[in-house]
């Protein structure tokens, strides 16, 4: 191992600040306002990283096309991850650990990089252990729920990068939770909540949502307003309603769409500005999955 100290970077913050990447992201969440998660994919040269250590949980995924063999050296010990194509494997690394790599040809790498705080909020709220520490899992481990998350955000990053917050955090809930019960290096039970919110603070949070249609809302202030935690505000609100808040939010914005729908003089890209979707495309995409119609067809039935 080095005797040099470990760079501390923090990749959360912005790629463009991190002097030693040859080139920035292709995508990446930094412009996007997305809290306690973050999100970006690499096409890089043959490189070599240095010794660093990074203050969140970092998440690897096979996102991309080809993602070459790597040499990562952890602690002094050397790791050789093979390469792959396509499929569904990631790789888990804990916050500060030291860490460096290298690759001999160009590749592609997708990281998710997991806001530790909000990690150890979620788990005193959920099991309240003594302290939360993450395994190390190297790729090509096989985990289709992790793998699926990196896909979606990555998705949503490509489609609708500036109306993403929301549905950025509700991502960030579902993987603290999946990692706290499945990746800690003790075994931990997550608490069932059988009553959800109650019906003040419920009422309180869909007044707020159908009050903010066409707002980039988040969940942290929706669950600050509450005086509650966004990992406890999701659970209950699921609890308490039977769907996420995201996918509560998505309802009432084509809901009120209809409204607009039947309204002749009003265009199709006022009414998805109205919504809250990012532009017509990501309107009518939301419209036709929950309802099987495009908005034209919807307007035409009235019209």
């Amino acid at each position: 191992m080095s005797t040099q100290k470990a760079l501390s970077v923090n990749f959360a913050q912005s790629a463009a600040t991190i002097s030693f990447l040859p080139c920035p992201p292709i995508i990446a969440s930094y412009q996007s306002g997305w809290k306690n998660i973050n999100f970006a994919h690499y096409r890089l040269p043959a490189w070599e990283i240095p010794e660093m250590t990074i203050p969140h949980q970092t998440i690897g995924f096979s996102t991309a096309h080809r993602t070459v063999a790597t040499e990562v050296m952890l602690d002094g010990r050397v790791y050789h991850v093979p390469s792959w194509d396509g499929q569904d494997f990631v790789g888990i690394f804990p916050a500060n650990l030291p860490m460096s790599s290298r690759w001999s040809e160009e590749g592609e790498f997708t990281h998710c990089y997991l806001d530790q705080t909000f990690l150890t909020h979620a788990a005193h709220e959920s099991i309240n252990p003594d302290r939360v520490e993450m395994r190390l899992k190297l790729p090509p481990t096989v985990d289709p729920l992790i793998w699926q998350i990196g896909v979606a955000l990555n998705s949503v990053l490509e489609n609708d990068p500036l109306n993403s917050c929301f549905y950025a955090e509700s991502m960030a809930t579902a993987l603290a939770a999946h990692l706290l019960q499945f990746y800690t290096t003790r075994q931990h039970i997550l608490r069932e909540y059988a009553e959800g919110l109650s019906k003040v603070k419920l009422q309180q949070s869909i007044e707020y949502i159908n009050e903010n249609l066409s707002q980039n809302l988040t969940l942290t202030e929706i669950a600050a307003g509450l005086d509650m935690s966004q990992y406890y505000f999701c659970r209950l609100f699921k609890q308490s309603i039977g769907m996420t808040p995201h996918q509560y939010l998505i309802q009432q914005r084509v809901e009120k769409s209809k409204q607009l729908l039947k309204q002749p003089a009003a265009k199709i890209v006022d009414i998805a500005t109205q919504c809250g979707f990012a532009n017509p495309s990501h309107f009518a995409r939301c419209f036709r999955q929950r309802t099987g119609i495009s908005p034209q067809q919807f307007r035409s039935i009235w019209h």
